[in-house]
């Protein structure tokens, strides 16, 4: 990821994009490559009690990252498009295309299940609902801000919104294999075509220190959670549990690009997105090894 990162940057830079390049590819991920991940990979996911650890932490960091974020936001008096940036963007990490490495390199093989069960029951799940919500509620202007029902229209016509529920409808049916197919290539260009987005939009701007908005997020999503899971996991008996050693490496990684895809498509603040998810990535491939050391 880092390394299209990169080149998108490069690209940005001496090739000169036409204008509108980022914003059609946030189109392509939001409706075609989002929805067909999720119509490829909910339907077969297979559900026991060992989803219970996974699930409950993706859950819980979703819950209390949010209300951190909030709570700051409005007493530092952050504008609506940075505050629902935020509350796009910190709680969900980037607990498959980084993550699934992350787990199997880190942590062995044997993690993988859990790791699975913590992005598609937990993030993913998360990203097509709380994340629909948000983008519905924060996006645009406050003096556009949407009624209880023009909020639901929005929500329930979020194309990951609809697939997911078009995905729960089909669990269990056998679908053509023409079909699977086509769902599992336009699935694997998701991450390419998100981080592509996000480094053309990074190679307009220049380096600068972050402000406050990045640092709580960058600093809540990199250090702060994980280390909030890894006491839980102490407190509960879990630091030799394969579910606990993987909810903490998965609550370690950066902020999720395709929820940041998601907030710059809704209007929030492009910039605080940004460098929450260009940043995060960098950081993070230093950081989780880190945190694999301390729960080994």
């Amino acid at each position: 990821m880092a390394v299209i990162l990169g080149v998108a940057v490069a690209a940005g830079r001496w090739l000169e994009p036409p204008p509108g390049a980022a914003a059609g590819t946030d189109w392509v991920v939001l409706n075609l490559a989002f929805p067909a991940l999720v119509l490829a990979t909910i339907p077969g996911l297979e559900l026991d009690r060992t989803a219970l650890v996974p699930v409950a932490v993706a859950w819980s960091i979703v819950v209390v990252s949010a209300l951190v974020v909030w709570v700051v936001a409005t007493r530092a008096g952050w504008s609506r498009q940075v505050t629902g940036a935020l509350l796009l963007v910190v709680p969900l990490g980037n607990t498959s295309f980084l993550g699934f490495p992350a787990v199997e390199a880190l942590l062995g093989p044997e993690g993988l299940p859990t790791a699975v069960l913590y992005d598609q029951l937990g993030t993913f799940l998360a990203l097509s609902t709380y994340g629909a919500v948000i983008a519905a509620r924060y996006g645009g202007s406050e003096a556009a801000s949407p009624g209880g029902a023009a909020m639901l229209r929005r929500t329930v016509s979020f194309p990951p919104f609809v697939a997911l529920v078009v995905a729960f409808a089909l669990r269990g049916v056998a679908l053509p294999g023409s079909l699977t197919s086509a769902f599992d290539v336009l699935a694997a260009s998701l991450t390419p075509l998100a981080m592509v987005g996000i480094g053309l939009r990074l190679s307009q701007r220049r380096l600068s220190v972050p402000d406050g908005p990045v640092v709580l997020g960058l600093g809540l999503r990199l250090f702060v959670l994980p280390a909030a899971v890894l006491a839980v996991a102490v407190v509960v008996g879990g630091r030799s549990s394969i579910e606990w050693d993987v909810s903490v490496l998965e609550s370690a990684t950066p902020p999720m690009i395709t929820a940041g895809i998601v907030a710059t498509a809704a209007g929030l603040d492009e910039d605080t997105v940004t460098s929450l998810v260009g940043l995060g990535v960098v950081i993070a491939l230093f950081t989780l090894p880190v945190w694999a050391v301390l729960i080994g």
